[in-house]
C-alpha cells in the first residue's frame, strides 16, 4: 500500500504541475514584457524589436519594453536573460553571436543550448563589404590585392568580438590569405561612422544598416555576403563571384530563459511569427534588405545546432583563440 500511495502522490504532483503551467499560460501575459537587445540602439535588432513590441502590444494590450544591454559581443544581455525568471516576461532578441561567442569567450557565462529556450526565428540580413571612399579599392579583387600588398595595414571594424561582422571577415581572411587588423566596437553604428571618417578602412555590415550611407555616397560598397547578388542591390557583386564558397549573414531570433513553460513559449512563438507574416511588415522590411523567414522553436533549435558546427570550424581554421 505504501508504494501505491507514493505512486498516487507522484501522479497527483505531476498533474498539479501541468495544470499550474496551463493556468499560467492561460493568464499570460498579465504584466509588461521586457525584450532585451544585446547591442546599442540604431541597429537591426532595435528595428526588429520595435516591430515585435508594437504587434504584441496590439495583441495583448500589455506594454512590451525594449531594453538595450550591449557589450561583450552580446554576452552581457544574453547572460542577463539566461539568468532571469523563466516566466515569459523577459525575452532575448538575439543573433548568431549567441553561437559564435561560444568559440571566442574563454569563460562563457551561459550555454546557448542549455540556458536559453528557443522561441521563434525571425529572419536574416545579408552583409555588405563597405570601404572608406579614400581607400583605393573598388572591388573585392582589388581589396585582396591591396591587403596582400599591405599586410596588417588595413583595419576593419565590427559590432564586437564574435559577431557575424567579425567572423564573416575572419572567414574572408582565411579564404583569401590576407591579414587585416580587427577593431571591435559595441555596435555596428559606431564602427560605420569611423569607416566614413577614415579611422577605419573597411567593415562587414548588414545591408539594411549600410544602404542609406551607400546611397548617400558616404561609403563605397564592393561586395555582398550572399551566394548571389541581391535583388535590392543588383549593382553590388557577391563576394562569392571572386571568392567561391564565401557566404555570411546575420540571423535574428527570440529566446527565453530555459525552463519557461512550453505553453507560454508556444503563445509567444505564434504571435511573433504572425507579426512578421503581416503583409505591411514584410513589404517594409524586405525593401530594406531584411529577409524574413519566421519559424518556430524547433526550427530555431536546429539552426543553432547547425551553426555551432559551421562557426566552430571557421574559428578553428582562422586560428582564433578564446579570450
Amino acid at each position: 500500500m505504501t508504494f501505491i500511495r507514493r505512486l498516487v502522490r507522484l501522479v497527483a504532483s505531476v498533474a498539479a504541475i501541468a495544470l499550474a503551467g496551463t493556468a499560467c499560460a492561460q493568464g499570460f501575459p498579465s504584466k509588461p514584457i521586457r525584450i532585451v537587445i544585446t547591442f546599442p540602439p540604431g541597429g537591426t535588432n532595435d528595428f526588429l524589436g520595435r516591430v515585435i513590441s508594437q504587434k504584441l502590444q496590439e495583441k495583448w494590450g500589455q506594454p512590451v519594453i525594449l531594453e538595450n544591454r550591449p557589450g561583450a559581443g552580446g554576452n552581457i544581455g544574453s547572460d542577463f536573460v539566461a539568468k532571469s525568471a523563466p516566466d515569459g516576461y523577459t525575452l532575448l532578441l538575439g543573433t548568431n553571436t549567441l553561437v559564435m561567442n561560444r568559440f571566442l569567450t574563454l569563460k562563457m557565462p551561459y550555454d546557448v543550448q542549455k540556458d536559453l529556450a528557443p522561441v521563434a526565428m525571425i529572419g536574416s540580413t545579408p552583409f555588405a563589404v563597405v570601404v572608406n571612399n579614400n581607400l583605393p579599392v573598388k572591388s573585392i579583387a582589388e581589396l585582396i590585392a591591396y591587403a596582400k600588398a599591405n599586410p596588417g595595414k588595413l583595419s576593419f571594424g565590427s559590432a564586437g568580438v564574435g559577431t557575424p561582422h567579425h567572423l564573416g571577415t575572419e572567414l574572408f581572411k582565411t579564404l583569401t590569405g590576407t591579414l587585416m587588423v580587427h577593431v571591435p566596437y559595441k555596435g555596428s553604428a559606431a564602427a560605420l561612422t569611423d569607416v566614413m571618417t577614415g579611422q577605419l578602412q573597411l567593415m562587414w555590415i548588414t545591408i539594411n544598416v549600410a544602404n542609406p550611407f551607400i546611397n548617400a555616397g558616404k561609403v563605397r560598397a564592393i561586395g555582398v555576403g550572399e551566394p548571389r547578388r541581391l535583388a535590392s542591390n543588383k549593382d553590388i557583386p557577391a563576394v562569392a563571384e571572386t571568392v567561391p564558397g564565401y557566404e555570411v549573414s546575420a540571423w535574428y531570433a527570440v529566446l527565453a530563459p530555459a525552463g519557461t513553460p512550453t505553453e507560454i513559449i508556444a503563445q509567444l512563438s505564434t504571435e511573433i511569427q504572425r507579426a512578421f507574416h503581416a503583409p505591411e511588415v514584410r513589404e517594409r522590411l524586405t525593401a530594406q534588405g531584411i529577409e524574413l523567414a519566421p519559424a518556430g522553436a524547433e526550427s530555431l533549435r536546429a539552426t543553432i545546432a547547425a551553426d555551432l558546427d559551421t562557426w566552430g570550424k571557421v574559428v578553428a581554421d582562422a586560428g582564433i583563440k578564446p579570450e
